[in-house]
C-alpha cells in the first residue's frame, strides 16, 4: 500500500496542501515521491518542502510525534496524514504488552479525533497478517479505530500475479491495472477515496 500512499501524497502537494508523514517503518524516501510527480509539474522540488517528515523509531518517539501533530494541524491545515508502520516499534520486546497496547492505542485514538475534528484523510498502513500473539492485538486496535479499509493482496489471474484490492465497508474490489515497484500519480488517483475520516491500508508485503 505504500505504493498508493506516495501517490496519494504526490496528488495533495500537487494541489497545493501540506502532508503530515509519520514514519515508523523507517522506509519513507522522497525520491520515490519525486518519481510520482508528472513530468510536467513545474517547482515539484519546491512542493516537496510541503511534506512534513516524522520517524518513530522508539514508542515513545512515536507516540510523541502524534502528540505534536495537532498543534502542527493548527498550522498547516493539511489535509492528509499517512502514518506507516504504527505497529513495528510497538513489538519491541524491551516494551511489555501491556505497555505497548496502552500506548498504541492512544496513539490511534488522537489520530481518530484529529480525523473529525479537522476533516483530514487519515491513512494508517499496516501488515495485513499477524506475526505474533502481540502483533495480532495491535492490529484489533488499529482497526477498531478505521472507519474505512483498502486491503490489497496478490492473486495469480491468467498466470499474472495482480494485486487484489478490496475496500471496506463498500466491498468494492478489482485488480490493480499494473504491478510495479511504484504508482506513478495517474495510475494511482482512481484508487483514492477523499471521504476518509480514517482510512486503513493494509499491506501484506513489507512489514
Amino acid at each position: 500500500m505504500l505504493i498508493y500512499a506516495e501517490a496519494w501524497a504526490t496528488l495533495a502537494l500537487v494541489n497545493g496542501q501540506y502532508v503530515h508523514w509519520i514514519d515508523g517503518a523507517c522506509r519513507f524516501n522522497p525520491e520515490r515521491v519525486m518519481n510520482c510527480f508528472p513530468e510536467s509539474t513545474a517547482n515539484a522540488n519546491h512542493l516537496l518542502h510541503n511534506l512534513f517528515v516524522g520517524r518513530g523509531f522508539t514508542v515513545h518517539q512515536f507516540a510523541a510525534l502524534i502528540d505534536r501533530l495537532a498543534n502542527e494541524l493548527e498550522i498547516t491545515k493539511a489535509k492528509l496524514i499517512i502514518v506507516d508502520g504504527p505497529i513495528v516499534m510497538h513489538l519491541d520486546r524491551q516494551i511489555i504488552d501491556f505497555e505497548a497496547r496502552i500506548l498504541l492505542q492512544r496513539c490511534m485514538i488522537k489520530l481518530q479525533q484529529m480525523a473529525q475534528q479537522y476533516n483530514i484523510v487519515v491513512i494508517v498502513i499496516t501488515s495485513l497478517k499477524a506475526h505474533s500473539k502481540r502483533h495480532a492485538s495491535l492490529l484489533k486496535i488499529v482497526d477498531k479505530r478505521c472507519s474505512q479499509k483498502l486491503i490489497g493482496t496478490f492473486k495469480t489471474q491468467s498466470g499474472t500475479s495482480k494485486m487484489w484490492l478490496v475496500h471496506q465497508p463498500s466491498n468494492s474490489h478489482g485488480f490493480s491495472k499494473i504491478i510495479s515497484a511504484q504508482k506513478t500519480l495517474v495510475k494511482a488517483v482512481n484508487v483514492t477515496s477523499n471521504q476518509n475520516l480514517i482510512q486503513h491500508d493494509y499491506d501484506d508485503l513489507t512489514m
